[in-house]
């Protein structure tokens, strides 16, 4: 008897890939142009393991879409745009996000909760970029599918067994052909029913022979059927309200089915804490479960460049290698077009040629300029053209690099947003499973401090991006201050206007500086005092020795008088005395 978790499944998957067949077809189009390794969009009925067999009889997929693309502007333009997306938002060489307490109204965090933050961030860093983790390749990944596509996918799984402790948190990158997605009230994702592919052998692997069909068993334990694939659904959404005891992973607030669809079979049962799955959107369309992207609004130019290149590619061949005009005399043979070939009765008797080729005026400099603008115009929409702003002068003044900053980060402010949400979430998702493995119980390096104790507490960017977006504060500082130095010449009281401690703490968190470069308030305050103490036993020595050089002219002084006292005239002249 099947059970009735499986129908439900079923009927659900079929109703989300019926929704998005529109969707498909803009996708396969965009992936023939713009990302040719990505696995090919299928109808929802299809099934996924003869679809997945039909595949890779044909052979891989960049070989087949390169038949039809004719021009690898957008192509290039898509892997450029997600390395400077990748460079503003999550920067390999830096720490793109800190954390901080989620109440906006909560007091600034002190230095020891600073410092904590720090150190946490720190730890989830080096378990983010750990070789095994898989972050890196399933980032830049969703990162391409989210320019081309407009949604990207990445399943963060918690690790379990014994290097759990090493790499508490897997990473791996979805094909957005393999996923369906739908949305809560609020147009955030909360389902996704993934349909995929294993083999035999794989599903015993993961799911034991007790957990798999008959036919599967035996196909595993076949020396000739252990790769036979089935097709497989993971359906993870919200569980119902109620429904189970949420503190066990089985019964958490998202539930977790495998299915073998081929034989209707529940294959393994859990759940979530977190929603698993980070979605990439670059611009949401309202509270749909995909995005819109960047080259679905140069589609226009790019089918447009790709015609024309193809035309192009024809007209040069034609302009270099141009067919042939002959005389038909009955004399004649077929001429020998090779280089140094011999062509006997191509001239007449007036000595000329009987040969000519046919031109019809190709101008391939015309068709060049026309290319060129086109690819201008691709480059632009996907704003490669943006990103060579600062390469273009490298000797513009500090203050001319803060304000093409400035533009660059309101320009991308929008969509790196988007990708910064996306980690946002991972951020949470990476959090709860680092706190269930026990990093934060009391006795950790990594426990809060007491002062933390009931609040919680999130990530607050601090990528590139974000210090785009704030240059404008750090222009603002720095003209100010040019505009202030004139005045202060005339009264230098003016300074007092200013808090210079908040202005150099401010720069350096605009500028990104670490805290760790930073002195506690407490410890500045200290080297103050101390260095106060200091100028003021300086000053005590340096008034005693000018009271000793005194004392040293004083003595003779007080002799003169003593004498002047004693003898009741006045002093004798003290040069030599005359007879």
């Amino acid at each position: 008897m099947i059970d009735s978790r499986v129908n439900d499944v079923i009927a659900r998957m079929d109703r989300l890939a019926h929704e998005r067949v529109q969707w498909e077809q803009v996708w396969s189009d965009i992936a023939d142009y713009c990302l040719p390794d990505h696995a090919r969009f299928l109808p929802g009925g299809a099934s996924a393991a003869q679809a997945r067999y039909d595949l890779m009889s044909q052979g891989p997929s960049a070989i087949e879409r390169g038949r039809v693309r004719f021009d690898d502007t957008a192509l290039r333009a898509v892997d450029r745009l997600a390395s400077g997306m990748e460079s503003l938002v999550t920067p390999q060489s830096e720490k793109w996000h800190g954390l901080a307490v989620t109440d906006p109204l909560a007091p600034e965090a002190d230095d020891e909760e600073k410092e904590y933050f720090e150190r946490y961030r720190d730890y989830m860093f080096a378990v983010r970029y750990n070789a095994r983790s898989g972050f890196i390749g399933a980032h830049q990944k969703a990162l391409r599918s989210a320019i081309a596509l407009g949604t990207g996918v990445v399943f963060v799984e918690e690790a379990m067994g014994a290097d759990a402790h090493v790499v508490p948190a897997l990473y791996r990158y979805l094909p957005l052909s393999e996923c369906y997605l739908a949305v809560d009230a609020q147009g955030e994702p909360d389902t996704l029913f993934r349909k995929f592919t294993m083999s035999a052998r794989q599903m015993v692997q993961r799911f034991g022979e007790d957990g798999v069909a008959d036919n599967v068993a035996r196909a595993a334990d076949s020396a000739t059927e252990k790769d036979r694939l089935f097709t497989v659904i993971h359906a993870v959404q919200p569980r119902a309200d109620g429904e189970g005891d949420r503190r066990m992973a089985r019964n958490a607030p998202f539930s977790s089915l495998y299915i073998d669809r081929d034989n209707s079979r529940i294959m393994g049962t859990g759940g979530f804490y977190e929603f698993p799955f980070v979605v990439y959107y670059w611009a949401p369309v309202e509270t749909m479960p995909y995005a819109q992207s960047p080259v679905m609004m140069a589609m226009a130019d790019i089918r447009g460049l790709n015609a024309i290149r193809k035309t192009a590619l024809r007209g040069l061949q034609q302009y270099l290698d141009p067919p042939m005009a002959i005389a038909h005399d009955g004399v004649m043979n077929r001429p020998n077009l090779n280089p140094r070939a011999l062509n006997y009765n191509a001239i007449d008797a007036n000595g000329r040629m009987k040969i000519q080729p046919i031109l019809t005026q190709q101008r391939p400099d015309f068709v060049q300029q026309m290319i060129d603008a086109e690819r201008t115009s691709v480059n632009d929409s996907l704003y490669v053209t943006l990103f060579q702003i600062l390469m273009q002068n490298p000797n513009m003044t500090a203050t001319e690099a803060m304000i093409r900053a400035n533009e660059k980060g309101e320009l991308l402010g929008p969509a790196g947003g988007k990708i910064q949400q996306a980690m946002g979430r991972e951020v949470e998702r990476l959090a709860g499973i680092l706190q269930r493995k026990g990093a934060l119980r009391r006795g950790s390096p990594l426990a809060p401090p007491q002062t933390l104790d009931g609040r919680s507490f999130g990530a607050r960017f601090t990528s590139p991006l974000d210090r785009l977006r704030r240059s404008a504060e750090g222009l603002g500082i720095q003209r100010t201050l040019q505009a202030v130095m004139p005045l202060m010449q005339a009264d230098p009281s003016v300074i007092d206007n200013f808090d210079l401690d908040m202005i150099a703490r401010l720069t350096s968190e605009i500028e990104g500086a670490p805290q760790k470069i930073m002195k506690t308030v407490d410890e500045r305050d200290a080297a103050r005092a101390q260095k106060q103490q200091m100028q003021q036993v300086q000053q005590g020595l340096e008034m005693a020795k000018t009271g000793g050089d005194a004392a040293k002219n004083l003595i003779p002084a007080l002799g003169q008088v003593a004498g002047l006292m004693g003898g009741g005239g006045t002093p004798p002249p003290s040069g030599p005395s005359r007879p």
